[in-house]
């Protein structure tokens, strides 16, 4: 029986990757970060997941996050399996040009099942990733980031169009935290008021905080900061728009405001995330 001696828990960094057989959590909810991918290399493994049996096969990809409860039930003496650990930072920023749709079906969905014309492709996707690790130092981050989009737009490609017609049929709590989250998209530069969200959808801002706490936990003050942080990002790095300008743009009052906001929710100034 093939043994790694890397824990999938273990390392540190915005990624993390390695191999496992998964032995060490046998039995056990498995410690996960923000988002993870498990994508088995050989052998089966069969895993719970939210009281769910899923089947892991050659080239299938598990998509986990840290809130759900994956156990796994049983492996092949020759199972083997990539994973790759995203830590939240990073999963903001992978995630910021994805179809809000995607997130719903792979939270109902969790495992993908690569065509098998394209088994190649996931292997040279993987043998990229792991080259981006140990090669890329001065653009890396950036490089990462869209390696990791590229296959989670994929995953958007391939999903069912009758699966995205069902997500109608979904419960009312559900529905308005997507539409909250849609409203956050179009309104989120200039809107960070949480009682104007609720007001859009016609409920009380504590409410609202309930079914996002349940749903995507986290508050509706934290997923509009995040959704501005990654704007402000954006607009430091693909743009030589001055600070003013960009505070003006996004509707700060002024660019000391604005400094002192993302400072407090990054940890660095604008001027040191710009360089």
């Amino acid at each position: 029986m093939l043994r790694y001696s890397q824990n999938i828990t273990q390392g540190k960094g915005l990624v993390i990757i390695g191999e496992t057989n998964l032995s060490e959590g046998f039995g056990y909810p498995l410690q996960l970060t923000y988002t993870n991918l498990i994508i088995c290399i050989e052998g089966s493994a069969l895993l719970n997941v939210n009281f769910k049996n899923y089947l892991l096969n050659p080239n299938d990809i598990l998509v986990l996050s840290e809130d759900d409860v994956s156990i796994v039930k049983r492996i092949s003496n020759d199972f083997r399996s990539f994973y790759c650990l995203i830590d939240k930072a990073m999963a903001e920023e992978v995630a910021y040009h994805l179809p809000n749709e995607l997130f719903l079906f792979l939270h109902q969905h969790p495992l993908c099942k690569t065509p098998e014309l394209e088994a190649d492709l996931l292997k040279m996707w993987i043998t990229q990733l792991q080259y981006i690790k140990k090669t890329c130092t001065t653009h890396g981050h950036i490089i990462l980031r869209n390696h990791l989009q590229n296959l989670f737009l994929r995953m958007a490609e391939e999903m069912p169009v009758a699966e995205i017609k069902k997500m109608h049929s979904y419960s009312q709590k559900e529905v308005l935290c997507w539409k909250f989250w849609e409203l956050v998209g179009k309104y989120g530069t200039e809107k960070r008021n949480v009682a104007f969200y609720a007001d859009q959808l016609n409920i009380t801002p504590f409410y609202l905080s309930q079914i996002t706490k349940n749903f995507f936990n986290d508050s509706p003050k934290g997923l509009i900061d995040r959704q501005v942080i990654l704007e402000i990002k954006a607009l430091l790095k693909t743009t030589d728009l001055a600070i003013k300008e960009i505070a003006d743009r996004l509707d700060f009052k002024d660019t000391s405001y604005m400094a002192r906001y993302f400072k407090k929710l990054t940890g660095v100034t604008l001027t040191e995330y710009r360089k």
